[in-house]
């Protein structure tokens, strides 16, 4: 009896809905643009136009930076021709520095190939490194 009570009085009492506007998720008047906004606004009315602009615009710049560069890119010089002074320091059995150009051609070289097949020398070399 009480749940039939209860439905009676909710029919019975009144919706205050008169006096609410309903919003269509409209927005507020367009600004009023002054300045260089007013001369890119007549160009791009809306925000994406404007923002699509200024994308392309930075993309435009770092293409023609990179075919300017690509164009722009000079042929390296050929390098001289390396000394014969390696085959000299390989034949005395010193081992370049390893930073140095020599240290290429000696692991080219017989000698170091010598080097490594030698148990001897392996260890007095690793013996000196000490």
């Amino acid at each position: 009896a009480q749940a039939v009570g209860t439905a009676a009085r909710r029919h019975l009492q009144p919706t205050a809905v008169a006096g609410v506007q309903r919003r269509a998720m409209g927005s507020g008047p367009k600004p009023e643009w002054t300045g260089i906004d007013k001369v890119v606004r007549t160009y791009f009315p809306e925000d994406w136009q404007l923002a699509a602009a200024i994308i392309g615009g930075y993309g435009s710049l770092v293409v023609i930076a990179q075919i300017r560069s690509a164009f722009s890119k000079k042929k390296p010089a050929e390098a001289p021709a390396a000394p014969a002074a390696p085959a000299a320091a390989a034949a005395t059995g010193a081992i370049p520095a390893i930073d140095s150009p020599e240290f290429a051609t000696f692991v080219e070289s017989e000698a170091f190939s010598k080097l490594l097949e030698s148990e001897e020398q392996l260890s007095a070399m690793l013996a000196d490194m000490k």
